[in-house]
């Protein structure tokens, strides 16, 4: 068994705040060591080339002829007097030394590294980190080490009247560099660290900054209550970022405030429509207690009175249907039956009716298999008809006809009569929705046929619709064809 981690995510500003900061303080060390290389890059070059530079004086110095050796040692005297930090050891091939400079002994032990051997014929210049004897030291210190950059190069000149082969070591200490350098690292990383502070505390500001407008949207948000359901966000006055959620809000807000203004009415109408068979029951019961009554007068009261329950029932029980279809529990049977087939039947059951008003009824289409509960369609289609019989003029006829369309096939029942004004045609499937304003019903319709008419077709994965004009009424019913229908089941 699995176990969902309870930890609740971290909140958005922390989240920029982290990755805004993180970022930022990334670059800021990418710059810092970027300027650290750079500096030590350039005193590394302009060790080099004072190096080189040396290399070849004392070259020059030591290979011409004319000088004896007492003048070539003055003149490499001279050339390293005016360079801080300078250190020039010469030998010769057995080791001896030549010539040494105040600091040029601590040279001596990098002739036998491999580094020495590897730079010393292509004059390039290596690092070598070595104890400074000439320092002094104070009783239980370390020995002062110092670092050398080294240029090694060989030739031949003249020593001693006879020319012989020679070793020259010049070495650049470069400790004030590297002193520097630490000493720029250490501040570098303090000013780095108050900095990256600095920079947390900006962003963070930034960013609640930033989230006002959502504070401001959740702020007005909060204050709608079911008491102000009519309020809307205006999705001009925030940011973009924001507009959909604040347009998607207003469309639900609108669809939550349809809601209640539905239930209120649906409370409202159901009061309407029990109150009235309630208060038939209740004065023809008066009445009947009012005084004494003969045998017949109180079964006609009786009939009447059933009458009324019979309504009540068959309100109650088109509740409860629509009630399972609200909660997804309206699940019909799935069979294959002749759509066409059902209608014959419902015409059969009301053809008295229609030739006591005198309306014809006429049906045109062809045999139409289709899947799903002959029952449901029937009773939608006999809500449907019994409407059309009611609004249609004597004399008129009723047609309801078979369509085949790409995906579905239409049942449209059409019948002639008064218009239907068009900004009632959305709400004609609501329940108890009256196109006359005064809401007082004629006939015995109960005031939701239509609405269950729409949960039947819904629950077979079809629409309905309804079209009104000057020549007639017609209520359009697309039931899905069988592949279509099963697609549909399976989704």
């Amino acid at each position: 068994m699995s176990i969902k981690s309870s930890r609740r995510p971290f909140s958005l500003a922390l989240r920029l705040t982290f990755f805004i900061s993180l970022s930022t303080i990334i670059a800021f060390i990418a710059f810092t060591w970027f300027t650290l290389h750079s500096v030590e890059n350039h005193f590394a070059e302009q060790d080099v080339s004072d190096l080189k530079q040396i290399s070849s004086t004392m070259h020059r110095i030591l290979q011409s002829p004319a000088d004896p050796d007492e003048r070539k040692i003055s003149k490499i005297k001279e050339s390293i007097a005016s360079y801080r930090n300078v250190a020039v050891l010469l030998l010769d091939p057995q080791g001896d030394v030549l010539f040494s400079s105040a600091q040029g002994r601590a040279l001596r032990p990098a002739v036998k590294t491999e580094d020495f051997s590897a730079h010393s014929r292509a004059r390039d210049v290596f690092l070598w980190t070595v104890e400074d004897p000439a320092r002094p030291m104070h009783a239980g210190s370390e020995m002062k080490m110092e670092t050398y950059r080294i240029v090694a190069s060989s030739g031949e000149a003249t020593f001693q009247g006879k020319p012989q082969s020679y070793i020259m070591l010049i070495g650049l200490s470069i400790d004030f560099h590297l002193h520097y350098l630490d000493a720029l690292k250490k501040n570098l990383i303090a000013i780095a660290v108050v900095i990256s502070l600095i920079i947390i505390l900006i962003i963070r500001i930034a960013v609640r900054q930033g989230h006002l407008p959502l504070r401001n949207v959740s702020n007005a948000i909060k204050n709608i209550t079911s008491e102000n359901l009519d309020a809307r966000l205006e999705p001009s006055r925030v940011p973009i970022e924001l507009e959909q959620l604040v347009i998607s809000f207003n469309h639900m807000i609108e669809k939550i405030e349809d809601v209640f203004t539905r239930q209120a009415n649906f409370s409202a109408d159901i009061a309407h429509e029990i109150r009235t068979p309630i208060t038939n029951l209740v004065t023809q019961t008066e009445i009947a207690l009012s005084q004494d009554r003969t045998k017949k007068e109180l079964e006609d009261v009786l009939y009447s009175s059933l009458e009324e329950y019979n309504r009540m029932t068959k309100m109650v029980s088109d509740m409860l249907f629509l009630a399972q279809a609200d909660n997804n529990q309206l699940i019909p049977d799935r069979v294959m039956f002749d759509l066409s087939a059902e209608v014959i039947k419902v015409f059969d059951f009301f053809e008295a009716w229609a030739e006591e008003r005198n309306i014809r009824l006429k049906f045109n289409g062809m045999p139409c298999l289709v899947e799903g509960d002959p029952q449901m369609f029937r009773r939608a289609i006999n809500n449907l008809l019994s409407n059309a019989l009611r609004y249609t003029p004597e004399g008129q006829a009723i047609i309801v006809s078979i369509r085949e369309q790409h995906n579905y096939f239409d049942l449209v029942i059409e019948n002639p009569g008064k218009p239907i004004p068009q900004e009632h045609l959305p709400r004609l499937f609501d329940r108890f929705y009256r196109v006359d304003p005064s809401r007082q019903r004629k006939g015995e319709g109960s005031g939701i046929g239509l609405a269950i008419v729409k949960s039947i077709v819904e629950a077979h994965y079809g629409k309905v619709h309804v079209e009104s004009d000057v020549r007639s009424t017609r209520f359009i019913l697309s039931v899905p064809r069988l592949e279509k229908m099963s697609q549909a089941a399976r989704h």
